[in-house]
Order: C-alpha cells, then sequence, then structure tokens
C-alpha cells in the first residue's frame, strides 16, 4: 500500500512567525470572515496548510498598504493576486530624485540572494552605495529593494532564510557605511535611536541613523526594544534634542499609541520625538494632538526635519 502524502502544515506558532499576524488576530479572522480555515490536531491544535499561509502573506501585504481587514480577508487568491499587482504598479506617493529602479533591475541586483551567494549580493550593494552615495543608495536603491524582497516574501517566490539573510547582509552594509562616515561628536541635533518593546525589527532604524548621520546629526543607538522609562531617562542623561523611534508594519496600533503618549509625556523638553515606519498606529489622530512629536511618513522627511530643527535651533512647533 502507498503511503498517503500529507501536504505540509504549520502551528499557529509558526504562522505568527511567518506572517506578522498574531495568533489573536488569526483567530478573530478565523470567527469573523471564516478565514483562515486551519485543521485540528490530535490535540486540538490549529495546523495551516502552506496553500492559507501563502493567502495570509498576501492579505498582510494590503493591509500594511492601508487596506482594511475587511475589504480583503476574505478574498480569494487570484483576487489578493490582483490587487496586489495593482499595488506594485501604483506610482510612490514620495517622488524621489532619481526614477526608483523597475523590477527586473531589482531583481538584477537580488540574483546573488537566490543563488545564495551573500558575499556577492554585499559587493554589488557595495557597487551601487559608491556610484550613489549613502543618502540617495538608502532612498533610491535600498527602500524599493526591500519593498521588492517583501513583495517576493508575500508571493511564496523568497523563503524566511532567504529573508533573513537579505536583512543581515543590507545591515552588514550599512554598519560599514556608518563605521566610515564616523561619529558626529558635538553636531546638532544630537539623536538617539531606538525601538519601543516589542518592536524586534532593526533594518529601519539602522537606515534611519545612516540617513541622520550623513545629514551631520550626533546620532546615539541604544539598540532594539528599549523600555519606556530608559527611554526618557537616556535622553535626559545624553541631553538628546531628538529621539528617534521606528515601527515597522508588524507594530501594533494600540501600542504605537500607548507608546508614544507615554514617552510625550516623560520626555523633558525641549528634547522632540520623532516616530516613521510603516506601523498603521502612527496614522491615528492622536499624533497631531501631541505637540513634540513629529511623524516622518517617509525617508526623504528626515533631512527636512533636521533643517526644520536646526532653523529653529531647537523642535520646531506645529501648524
Amino acid at each position: 500500500m502507498d503511503p498517503v502524502e500529507v501536504s505540509p502544515q504549520l502551528g499557529i506558532a509558526a504562522v505568527e512567525r511567518d506572517t506578522g499576524l498574531s495568533k489573536d488576530l488569526l483567530r478573530v479572522w478565523e470567527r469573523r470572515y471564516g478565514f483562515p480555515t486551519p485543521r485540528r490536531d490530535a490535540q486540538g491544535e490549529r495546523l495551516y496548510p502552506l496553500e492559507q499561509v501563502q493567502r495570509l502573506r498576501q492579505i498582510k501585504r494590503l493591509i500594511d498598504a492601508g487596506h482594511r481587514p475587511h475589504q480583503v480577508v476574505s478574498l480569494e487568491a487570484p483576487e489578493l493576486q490582483a490587487r496586489l499587482q495593482a499595488l506594485q504598479e501604483r506610482p510612490a506617493t514620495t517622488p524621489l530624485t532619481a526614477a526608483a529602479p523597475e523590477g527586473a533591475e531589482l531583481d538584477r541586483l537580488l540574483a546573488p540572494l537566490f543563488q545564495h551567494q551573500p558575499h556577492e549580493l554585499l559587493d554589488a550593494l557595495q557597487a551601487e552605495l559608491l556610484r550613489l552615495g549613502l543618502e540617495r543608495f538608502i532612498v533610491e536603491l535600498l527602500a524599493p529593494l526591500i519593498e521588492r524582497v517583501g513583495q517576493l516574501w508575500a508571493d511564496g517566490r523568497v523563503q524566511i532564510h532567504e529573508e533573513h539573510l537579505f536583512s543581515e547582509v543590507v545591515q552588514q552594509q550599512l554598519r560599514r557605511a556608518l563605521a566610515q562616515l564616523g561619529p558626529a561628536l558635538g553636531a546638532r541635533p544630537r539623536v538617539l535611536l531606538s525601538t519601543l518593546p516589542g518592536e524586534e525589527h532593526g533594518l529601519g532604524l539602522l537606515m534611519v541613523h545612516c540617513l541622520l548621520a550623513a545629514a551631520g546629526c550626533e546620532c546615539r543607538s541604544l539598540g532594539l526594544q528599549t523600555p519606556l522609562p530608559e527611554l526618557a531617562q537616556a535622553c535626559a542623561r545624553h541631553e538628546a534634542d531628538v529621539l528617534a523611534l521606528s515601527f515597522s508594519s508588524y507594530a501594533s496600533p494600540a501600542l504605537v499609541e500607548e507608546g508614544l503618549q507615554t514617552l510625550h509625556a516623560s520626555l523633558a523638553e525641549p528634547c522632540e520625538l520623532w516616530a516613521g515606519g510603516r506601523a498603521a498606529g502612527l496614522r491615528r489622530p492622536f499624533a497631531q494632538r501631541l505637540q513634540r512629536l513629529r511623524v516622518l511618513a517617509e525617508l526623504p522627511e528626515l533631512g527636512r526635519a533636521v533643517q526644520a530643527w536646526r532653523n529653529h535651533e531647537g523642535p520646531a512647533t506645529k501648524a
């Protein structure tokens, strides 16, 4: 008798890690929208077929782009793919100084990743950095390249281990560039950088660090997931002018709002709070009510924020 071929399935914890969708959210969608539809093992634990995990990746990408869950969770795979394609064809909201690379050009740069040649990928990125300079490299090339890897991951064409390798190579390249810049001791504004507790993604923070250093700021990174009381204390001890926080699209909107409100209240004046990234919570109305909070929707806004700070010799008031 031939053995029965069993389709691979993932437990709910693995799906959470793979997609960035929390266990609680997956259960809510299951009840509210009828998707996902996990199977159960002998102990009653949820098991998700890989095709459902792939569909969840696509849903996550659309939600990150601004769609509401009720608009996309119930869609079948072909409709999800059509919306993702329309998203890729949509022009960028913030024009760059040069045309963003096309998908084919980005895939050419990513070829060493697909071939599992990290050293060749690092060499390719280094060549582009030398050609463009650090600021243009990050804004015009690296940001679209990261977006492209996200698209390929959502399509199931990049595996988690490949995405992790890409992130490590990019971080290696950026840290090398930072070392070549050297510290701008005594420059202003003096910026402390970190993420809030629960935010484990540090690539965006490192990109911000590089752009601020290139703009002549004195940057001091506290690393990831610094406790809120420690952030306020560190700003006082370092006499920071700005606390810069990075948020990935995985950040809980409620935690983003609560964390920023707490920090805004605890930071000693005139320290300003800058927050950027893809987190949906940054678009909530509360941000407009916090006088010393500056939300940066796109990377090019960093340079304008630095210039505005310098023009006012401190945090600019909101209009």
